[in-house]
């Protein structure tokens, strides 16, 4: 598989001189398998740079994409009404995510309704398929395989699986596991996983508990008992420069080598590919 990242900021999208390296756009991320089959996670505002991309790509020609939603905290949907493919007639946009008290699609389209948006989520000229996943519940998107599993979050979030060419990809965004006390389920869905991509919004000192977010060290700790190939480190905070990011990598770094002999830490970047 091949992944690469559109959007790597947490909360708010920081667009700025501070931020040019590493990115100011929210959770975005590619996933291609080695026919080319397209997976795309979560929907923030790096999904309308994907949706530019696919355009310039394929034309006008109407796409089937399936997009996994990790939650609906507006970092992680803002780009759905700016992602172009969805308003090519006859394209189809299968959305994925975890469960609320009400429909995904309904909450959804509140974000789009008048006066907050001048296209309803029902008047998009694609198709829209809105459905749910559950806590370890499985399901095939063309050649991939995902499970989901529920994690820790003010909200309801989902943690994924996707497995394919006989790789795996964990996708743990906004979560808060390593302080619960409880067990975690995102070990679990991780283990001898080739690529773990974790929240690590956080330093020690600046940790805010009950945030939903983990620590740079939480997310190296979680990788390690799963015994993962590579770790990404992923949703960076709002306030995170590039310069700070730069350090946090090469500590990071020998951190995770500590922790787990062998164990390949990369920080996450607009524009970033990794073959997994």
């Amino acid at each position: 598989m091949y992944i690469r990242f559109w959007g790597t900021r947490g909360s708010i999208p920081t667009p700025g001189p501070t931020t040019v390296r590493y990115g100011g756009n929210t959770a975005c991320v590619e996933v291609r398998d080695s026919t080319g089959a397209l997976l795309v996670l979560d929907a923030g505002t790096g999904l309308r740079e994907l949706g530019i991309s696919l355009m310039n790509s394929n034309g006008a020609k109407p796409l089937t994409v399936d997009l996994l939603i990790s939650h609906l905290h507006w970092d992680h949907i803002q780009g759905i009404p700016f992602f172009r493919p969805a308003y090519v007639p006859n394209g189809l946009l299968r959305i994925v995510g975890p469960k609320h008290d009400r429909p995904m699609k309904e909450l959804l389209g509140l974000r789009m309704d008048d006066p907050f948006f001048p296209v309803d989520l029902d008047n998009i000229p694609a198709n829209i398929e809105v459905s749910e996943m559950a806590d370890g519940s499985e399901r095939q998107f063309g050649p991939y395989r995902v499970r989901a599993a529920s994690i820790y979050h003010p909200a309801p979030a989902l943690a994924y699986r996707i497995e394919a060419d006989g790789k795996s990809v964990v996708y743990a965004t906004d979560t808060e596991d390593f302080m619960t006390g409880k067990k975690n389920p995102v070990v679990e869905l991780a283990t001898g996983a080739d690529t773990l991509i974790h929240d690590a919004q956080f330093l020690p000192s600046d940790f805010k508990e009950t945030w939903g977010h983990s620590t740079i060290d939480a997310a190296i700790d979680v990788a390690a008992k799963a015994k993962v190939k590579r770790l990404v480190l992923y949703h960076h905070d709002p306030d995170r420069t590039d310069d700070a990011l730069d350090h946090i990598g090469l500590q990071a770094q020998r951190t995770g080598r500590e922790k787990l002999p062998g164990l390949e830490v990369v920080v996450a970047r607009e524009g970033l590919e990794l073959e997994v």
